[in-house]
């Protein structure tokens, strides 16, 4: 009796210890499932823009185009290689024999007749002069290769734009949101209040009736914010390439931006790193290539062969000789065509450098643009964040004196909603700031430091 009550004692031991052991790994493992269900259902800024750059149509378009370039810029050493070539043909006479001179067209001479001649050709031929003209072509290729490149970082910084700006709108109403909750819990205490002070006999009905509107007023307001909030949400995550209909939600703080911008070094910088800028001082360049290609049609063509030919009335022809050639063609003359190319080219020219200053002056206006909207954001933020203290202080004191019985429903109810307006109003302002910033960002390429 004693043995086994010694050894229920152990056995009680052990099953708790084991049972605690057990509580301590659920919890573990309930603790780090609901750390990443958090971290799986929270879309921070920097993961945004990580998925945007990696899952976007338009960035994945102009990448096709960047291979397409590519591959044409490979292609355009096919000049500088030499050409080899293979000619084989049968002639059979229809009128007799001919001798195979004769039939193939050679003026090598044969004695014997046939009907059946065979010839075989091979050369190698290598372009010695063309007057410039594949060079011309391969540096085309080169800066049309370096154009589409410069188009794909401009396209990623508008993508980084428009989910900066999509993330900070969601931000927004998400807070707004929370604003309107706070402004209907509030209507709901006024009403509470006022509906103590009438039950108490120092209220009238008026003003219980007043607290109900503002309450169900508020009650609107906080249901139309979780619409346009899951409407901007969605929009969001459509960028991204989410189903709307995940739970992911964003995580992010609305902080009052802080960035001091000098105009003139701003603009200087951004003329000379802009994407669109350089795509188009490439495209200058690319049609200056094409004017020397079309200059190229005044000179000579030389080029060098080297020739076996072998011709006999067997399919196996063993009639041989060998050539070796320089060719020199030079057209003095075929039409105005040459001319005429040349000055459109040097029109094109012209007119890509016109187009190139228009850019720069664009750059300059959306540049003080983008920089006047958000320096006025950030001076929004700073007055509306004084309105919201304002509004505060002068919705307690509206809230003591009614309570107390010194003031009147109307002020307080006034008050209440002019502190939920300057709430939302303080919200907008950072969300413009942010994303004013975010705009000032994009024209001024400040993503490419």
């Amino acid at each position: 009796m004693i043995y086994k009550g010694n050894n229920d004692k152990l056995l009680a031991l052990f099953g708790g210890r084991m049972l605690l052991h057990r509580l301590k790994i659920i919890i573990t493992f309930i603790v780090i499932a609901g750390f990443f269900s958090h971290e799986a259902c929270a879309i921070t800024l920097d993961e945004a823009i990580k998925r945007a750059l990696e899952v976007s149509f338009i960035i994945k378009e102009q990448q096709e185009i960047v291979k397409k370039t590519d591959y044409s810029y490979i292609s355009t050493i096919d000049p500088y290689l030499p050409q080899a070539d293979i000619y084989s043909s049968y002639i059979r006479s229809i009128n007799g024999k001919r001798s195979v001179s004769y039939l193939s067209g050679s003026s090598a001479s044969g004695t014997s007749g046939s009907r059946d001649a065979y010839t075989f050709n091979g050369s190698i031929s290598y372009l010695l002069f063309d007057g410039g003209e594949r060079y011309a072509r391969r540096k085309g290729a080169f800066f049309s290769t370096q154009r589409e490149k410069e188009r794909l970082q401009g396209v990623k910084t508008d993508v980084l734009y428009f989910v900066k700006a999509a993330f900070y709108t969601v931000l927004g109403n998400k807070s707004i949101v929370e604003k309107r909750k706070e402004a209907y819990d509030v209507a709901e205490r006024v009403l509470a209040l006022t509906k103590g002070r009438y039950e108490a006999g120092v209220a009238k009905k008026s003003e219980v009736l007043q607290s109900e509107v503002r309450m169900t007023t508020a009650k609107i307001e906080y249901m139309d914010a979780q619409r346009e909030y899951e409407k901007t949400l969605a929009e969001f995550k459509s960028l991204l390439l989410y189903d709307p209909e995940d739970k992911q939600d964003v995580d992010g703080s609305l902080l009052e931006p802080t960035y001091k911008g000098d105009y003139r070094q701003l603009t200087e910088r951004a003329i000379n790193v802009r994407p669109d800028v350089i795509a188009q001082k490439n495209e200058v360049e690319r049609l200056n290539m094409v004017y020397r290609e079309k200059t190229s049609a005044w000179f000579p063509r030389i080029n060098a062969q080297l020739e076996q030919s072998r011709q006999d009335d067997r399919f196996f022809p063993e009639g041989r000789q060998e050539t070796f050639s320089i060719n020199l063609s030079w057209p003095l003359f075929d039409g105005v065509g040459r001319y005429y190319n040349m000055l459109g080219a040097s029109s094109d020219i012209a007119s890509a450098k016109y187009r190139l200053e228009e850019i720069k002056r664009t750059v300059d206006v959306e540049i003080i643009r983008a920089l006047k909207d958000y320096e006025l954001g950030v001076q929004n933020v700073t007055l509306y964040g004084e309105l919201v203290r304002e509004a505060t202080s002068n919705f307690d004191q509206a809230f003591g004196e009614y309570k107390v019985g010194k003031g009147d429903i109307l002020a307080l109810l006034q008050s209440e909603r002019d502190l939920a307006k300057a709430k939302e109003n303080l919200v907008g302002a950072l969300s413009r700031a942010n994303t004013t910033l975010a705009s000032l960002e994009r024209v001024a390429y400040m993503s490419g430091e």
